[in-house]
């Protein structure tokens, strides 16, 4: 990834703004003292109270004031905003010890700017590298450094309806991919559609990304996605995979003319047996009757492909930046870490907040939760399941096969993977 520094007419936009932070400190105090009794961290926050993720915090941030005697003020920004205010507040010389955002091709240009530190060294020393997924650190890494403790993540299986499954005589998840089409055959046979897919919009288009890296490593993926090459061999066996589902029914009826919210409704009451969906829909009262029937797993191994394990997608989305200033105040700031990444704070951001996390699932196992596809997603790891390449930092801006390509070829039955890179190499030109 490529980092600039921030220009001067957007220096000059940034500073314009600054009043963009609105809301002012809220300080979240208790009652603890003792020799850090008169120390304070100050947090720039996108994790708003009114939410999970704010109310969760700031239930941490008491109970840690409780404990140490360290005051933790906070300002909360809109998401989309905090990125100009904090660094407005950093040419102010004003900035927080800590900033709490995702990480961005905007904030990753923080660190090699200077107004955030590496974290690498921190992570290691505090205990908190062996709580982590090495994917997220990965993310979380590049060739300036370690730019921030990873913390709420996302991942995005495919979900299977145990009871149906069952009702057409499958008593195990399908594993492989002949063992996707066989079930599929059964489900059929029992009059249950099978495997629900918003053909005609984003979902779809998600869901090529996903068949066409099933023989291709993810460095080659990466160029693939970024600037085209569809039609290499090993792309459009995994293409073939798209037709072969859609030839063999697998898909449930008239996919081409289905959209994400019919694909979540079809699952959601038990009109159809799979899904692929993300860990948003895990809390989704819509499809709380289901719930406990309800098994995730990655989609199926294909024979010969690249991955040993079945695959899912996973991201590292939002953690916390450590600037400067925190350094003047490290012993709190060590602390405050120690505190928001011990197991049963971590474990209540799975039972309470209802967040999938970046930490490993053996450190949140055992967590209640009130959702419980939120533990089963927490329960999905590299023991289980291989991670493919999320192709949403890679794809050039703008491009959209769902209402086009993807709606057309899934209503074409007999054409193949070779008829459809084509028409997605064409979308680079």
């Amino acid at each position: 990834m490529a980092h600039t520094a921030p220009s001067g007419k957007r220096i000059a936009a940034i500073l314009g703004t600054a009043v963009i932070a609105a809301g002012g400190l809220t300080a979240c105090a208790g009652g603890g003292g003792g020799e850090s009794a008169d120390q304070t961290i100050t947090i720039l926050s996108s994790w708003t109270t009114g939410n999970a993720t704010g109310d969760q915090l700031a239930k941490n941030i008491e109970a840690f004031t409780e404990e140490t005697g360290i005051e933790v003020q906070v300002e909360e920004v809109n998401n989309d905003d905090v990125d100009e205010a904090f660094e407005a507040s950093a040419l102010a010389g004003e900035q927080a010890d800590i900033v709490i955002l995702n990480l961005t091709p905007a904030s990753a240009d923080w660190l090699p700017d200077g107004l955030v530190v590496d974290v690498g060294d921190y992570m290691q020393d505090w205990g908190i590298a062996d709580k982590l997924q090495q994917g997220a650190i990965d993310f979380w890494t590049n060739d300036n450094g370690v730019n921030g403790f990873p913390f709420i993540g996302f991942n995005w299986p495919i979900w299977y309806n145990t009871e149906l499954l069952a009702q057409a005589g499958v008593d195990e998840i399908p594993a492989t991919f002949d063992d996707l089409l066989d079930a599929s055959k059964k489900l059929r046979a029992a009059g249950i559609q099978p495997f629900a897919l918003g053909g005609k919009d984003w979902t779809a288009q998600n869901f090529i990304t996903w068949l066409g890296q099933q023989y291709v490593d993810p460095e080659k993926m990466a160029t693939v996605f970024s600037e085209g090459g569809w039609c290499d061999p090993d792309v459009v066996e995994g293409l073939d995979l798209l037709a072969t589902m859609r030839d063999e029914g697998v898909f449930v009826d008239n996919v081409a003319g289905y959209d994400g919210d019919q694909m979540t409704n079809a699952y959601f009451t038990g009109a159809a047996a799979m899904m692929p969906s993300g860990s948003w829909a895990y809390t989704n009262e819509g499809g709380k009757d289901i719930w406990d029937v309800t098994q995730l797993a990655g989609f199926p191994v294909p024979d010969g492909g690249h991955y040993s394990l079945p695959t899912a997608y996973n991201g590292h989305s939002a953690g916390f930046f450590i600037t400067p200033n925190a350094e003047d105040n490290i012993d709190a700031v060590q602390q405050f870490f120690e505190y928001i990444y011990s197991d049963d704070v971590l474990k209540g951001w799975v039972s309470e907040a209802s967040q999938i996390l970046d930490a490993t699932p053996e450190i949140v196992a055992g967590a209640d939760s009130s959702a419980p596809l939120v533990v089963a997603g927490g329960a999905l790891g590299e023991d289980n399941t291989d991670w493919l390449l999320l192709p949403d930092a890679y794809l050039p801006a703008g491009t959209d096969w769902g209402p086009t390509i993807a709606s057309e070829f899934l209503g074409q039955s007999g054409t193949t993977g070779a008829d459809l890179c084509q028409k997605l190499d064409a979308e680079y030109e």
